[in-house]
């Protein structure tokens, strides 16, 4: 057993120049402004609602990934979202842009405070779109990015009410900090 794990380890540690053939980000975080069409938490009605967003992405290799979405929203007066989305992400790099689409799965946690109390929700959530970074230089790039944030939420935080799919469109912009190479 042992004798497996060291000839393993020395494969691997082999394998790692290989690796570093491809010149591409391994790690990358972008942070910026997200807007998302959503229900008003205290009204019902749909408004767009301001918020921050920050997008983790692990790429394995040039075309393929993983990507943390996170996602903080004012969605009515005294009432909050908080979104964490976990997915793939599919890249094509071009030389002066990389496109790319993305989906994943995920939770949305919902706050609302008002004259008749306080309430909290957490739902499932899907999530899916497309964006597009524009590099500038080799630690930075500038990001646009339309996706689809899908929750299974009960609105009003009324436990007669069953709930169902509420669904936006979600726009952000940011700056994109490449970690590691």
């Amino acid at each position: 057993m042992v004798k497996t794990a060291v000839v393993a380890c020395f494969v691997l540690l082999l394998a790692i120049p290989a690796l570093a053939q491809d010149d591409f980000p391994r790690i990358q975080t972008s942070m910026g402004y997200a807007n998302l069409s959503f229900p008003d938490l205290t009204n019902g009605t749909i408004g767009h609602h301001s918020g921050f967003a920050n997008e983790t992405s692990f790429n394995l290799t040039k075309t393929y990934g993983l990507s943390n979405y996170m996602g903080i929203y004012g969605v009515g007066t005294g009432s909050t979202l908080i979104s964490d989305f976990f997915g793939g992400k599919v890249m094509y790099r071009g030389a002066k842009v990389v496109p790319y689409a993305t989906a994943g799965i995920g939770v949305g946690y919902f706050t609302a405070s008002s004259a008749y109390g306080y309430g909290a929700q957490s739902s499932f959530a899907t999530r899916y779109g497309a964006g597009v970074d524009i590099p500038w230089g080799d630690v930075l790039a500038i990001k646009a990015e339309y996706s689809r944030m899908n929750f299974h939420v009960n609105f009003g935080f009324d436990p007669t009410n069953t709930g169902g799919w509420t669904n936006g469109n979600n726009i952000s912009v940011g700056v994109v900090f490449t970690i590691a190479n």
